[in-house]
């Protein structure tokens, strides 16, 4: 036997386990693939809800929610142009993370939420109770600019200072259209004010590895059965459907909606901070 090698059952030990990996990547794979394409547009959002709410990770006490900002949150709050105080307008705010590091920072805070046990969370939260926390989707926020939904009080009085859209919250809103009639109404309510979002990006992977041949036969087989798949539709265990940004297209968001991008950061967590366009 070569010395350099190990005895036979620790190779054969790896081995499977390298067998192992690659069937849960494979299963994982697959599992995404039929998602995306079976899962009608319209129950899309329930499935994401309902995947968030059950980690407790981001409820008070949970590891993400005392994790407080985030460096490259507290880094973009922390700076100009983000105003040092104000009335700060925070959508898809979770169990109100990034809401009770602002109320600590000075500010006052508008928080609305989709997931209604983060919200009830929130509002158990004694260090939150400064803050108005309503259960709310960023569609009732574009619905609040003609009066409607939980939102159209809410969002009346003292304009804003400044919006955070929850981390990674606009990769979730999936249709262009819908992510284009969010930015608009937040340009509509809050006219002067700086914007900070943050979202997920697609990558380029290796279309020539196993996985991708076997993912590409999959897409070919699920299209001939008649389903169809959206362009930049991702699924993954923990956080969903979201939508993957493609190269450019936060800038082109930004310039269809009156806002021009002032700082975009790519990694670790990719993010931008949007100012009204000057006429």
């Amino acid at each position: 036997m070569n010395s350099d090698q190990p005895p036979a059952w620790v190779r054969s030990l790896l081995a499977l386990d390298r067998a192992v990996d690659i069937a849960a990547r494979a299963e994982e794979m697959v599992r995404d693939e039929l998602l995306e394409a079976l899962v009608p547009a319209a129950q899309r959002d329930r499935v994401t809800r309902w995947i968030y709410s059950r980690q407790p990770t981001y409820l008070p006490g949970g590891t993400r929610f005392e994790t407080g900002l985030f460096d490259w949150e507290a880094a973009a709050i922390g700076s100009a142009p983000f105003p040092p105080r104000g009335r700060v307008l925070v959508g898809a705010a979770g169990a109100g993370r990034e809401a009770r590091a602002l109320l600590q920072r000075g500010y006052s805070v508008v928080a609305f939420e989709p997931c209604a046990p983060f919200v009830e969370a929130a509002r158990s939260v004694r260090e939150l109770g400064e803050a108005s926390f309503t259960l709310a989707s960023y569609q009732d926020l574009i619905a609040a600019l003609d009066g409607a939904g939980p939102l159209a009080e809410v969002v009346r009085g003292a304009p804003f200072d400044a919006v955070v859209l929850g981390w990674a919250s606009l990769s979730h809103v999936l249709e262009e259209s819908d992510r284009t009639a969010l930015l608009r109404a937040v340009r509509r309510l809050a006219p002067d004010a700086p914007l900070l979002t943050s979202f997920l990006l697609a990558h380029p992977v290796n279309s020539q590895g196993p996985l991708e041949r076997a993912r590409a036969r999959l897409r070919s087989a699920l299209a001939f059965a008649g389903t169809q798949r959206d362009p930049g539709l991702s699924f993954q265990s923990r956080s969903g459907f979201a939508h993957l940004f493609a190269d450019g297209e936060i800038d082109r968001l930004a310039a269809d909606t009156g806002y021009e991008v002032a700082r975009f950061v790519a990694m670790p967590h990719a993010h931008a901070l949007l100012l009204p366009s000057k006429p």
